[in-house]
């Protein structure tokens, strides 16, 4: 999938053969160059034990992710970086 594609809070189906056994279901909460942090939302009941063991997050290639479910928000303008404290 392409980057472009996805936004913030987007879900999106994902399959990740090292660390899940079956494709799953998780909420981008993060965008980096080449992959996303997805929060894992929904899983095959034989992955409870593997998504338990990453705190039901995962960092995943744009690669892996298959659909995109939607309901995320597009940020027309990005966020302004937080001013450094003076000293």
């Amino acid at each position: 999938m392409e980057k472009e594609k996805l936004h913030l809070g987007d879900a999106v189906v994902c399959h990740v053969k090292e660390d899940m056994e079956a494709p799953f279901t998780g909420k981008i909460e993060k965008v980096y160059e080449n992959s996303a942090l997805l929060s894992i939302t929904d899983y095959a009941d034989k992955d409870w034990q593997n998504a338990a063991e990453l705190n039901f997050k995962i960092v995943a290639n744009f690669h892996a992710m298959t659909q995109n479910l939607g309901g995320g928000t597009v940020l027309a303008f990005p966020p302004e970086p937080a001013e450094e404290p003076k000293k």
